[in-house]
């Protein structure tokens, strides 16, 4: 989320202000001939002002509360049934015409797809947490999926997208409780354990253990893996990474917070603004501050005065759903 173009960042800062301007009815005509002489100077100040502006049509709609809770109903009172005819219809639609220019892998819509359709999701900013059968505790972070699995020998779930804890409770049931994501299953033992699995893309996986032990086998490779407490890796179908300490982010968000381990400034805007419907314009130069602190996941404006009081910042927030964040 955070810009990767030096001599774009300002231009960028430059079009969300004359878009806050432009939104701020009623505009005067002094201001649109202003924003018109702005645009026309350079070709840069035009590219800047698309970019704005498709990130504004993507968050505007976030920001209407009606139209939040009107597509919060839709989900949470729609059975699972009815979520897949419907996305059948949707499919139908916006999924030929998705094949018809670019390729239905190469957009967004079968992840959106499969997570709207799975058993359990959850939107962006939202936490839930759930008791299955057995007493195992799960707690789904936000904008993630999971489905059931129903395997004979491994009961458990199918992370479909996102990131899910989970704690299962000692038991003599010789069969283990398994996590499936898009790389390799997870299994625990007899043993009380707890851990966290996070897709962090399309190519690459987590695994951090909090307590007890568990298995790592990889999908489309021999090799496997026993984590204990303390330990972390990043996976994908065929490698596994060398261990490391667990990192506490990956359990803290659970409860409503980020605990950062010297992150990247960079970095730490991306993860927060998953629990955010937000634009993050970072100035590369900040890029790299080190960032260590607990951070709560929902209140933005309490973490960017946190980051003020401690980095060299200026933070310019000239609309809800961009924030600039410059030298100061």
């Amino acid at each position: 989320m955070a810009s990767s173009q030096p001599a774009n960042y300002v231009h960028l800062e430059a079009a969300a202000e004359w878009f806050a301007v432009l939104a701020d009815k009623p505009v005067s005509e002094a201001s649109q001939l202003a924003w018109q002489q702005w645009l026309n100077e350079d070709e840069a100040h035009r590219k800047a002002w698309q970019q704005v502006e498709s990130v504004g049509t993507m968050f505007s709609s976030f920001q209407d509360d009606k139209s939040q809770q009107s597509a919060s109903y839709v989900l949470d009172n729609t059975s699972l049934m009815n979520r897949r005819q419907l996305m059948k219809g949707v499919l139908g639609v916006s999924g030929v015409a998705a094949l018809g220019w670019i390729g239905w892998n190469e957009t967004p819509l079968p992840r959106i797809a499969s997570a709207w359709m799975a058993d359990f999701h959850t939107q962006v900013g939202q936490v839930s947490a759930y008791d299955l059968e057995d007493g195992t505790k799960i707690w789904l972070n936000t904008n993630s999926a999971m489905n059931r699995s129903y395997g004979r020998d491994y009961p458990g779930l199918s992370l479909v997208t996102g990131e899910i804890l989970v704690q299962t409770k000692a038991s003599s049931d010789s069969r283990a409780f398994s996590v499936s994501c898009a790389h390799g299953v997870i299994r625990s033992g007899v043993d009380k354990t707890r851990f966290c699995v996070r897709q962090l893309s399309d190519k690459q996986t987590v695994l951090a253990v909090y307590e007890g032990a568990v298995s790592l086998a990889l999908l489309d490779s021999q090799l496997s893996k026993t984590l204990y407490v303390g330990q972390e890796v990043v996976f994908n179908a065929q490698s596994i990474s060398d261990t490391r300490p667990a990192s506490l982010l990956y359990e803290s968000w659970r409860n409503g917070l980020l605990i950062v381990e010297d992150m990247p400034l960079a970095n730490f805007m991306a993860e927060i603004g998953r629990y955010h419907y937000v634009h993050f314009n970072l100035d590369p130069s900040l890029a790299d501050l080190r960032v260590v602190g607990t951070f709560p996941t929902h209140d933005m404006d309490l973490v960017l005065s946190m980051l003020s009081k401690s980095f060299p910042i200026r933070i310019k927030h000239p609309l809800p759903w961009w924030v600039g964040i410059s030298a100061a």
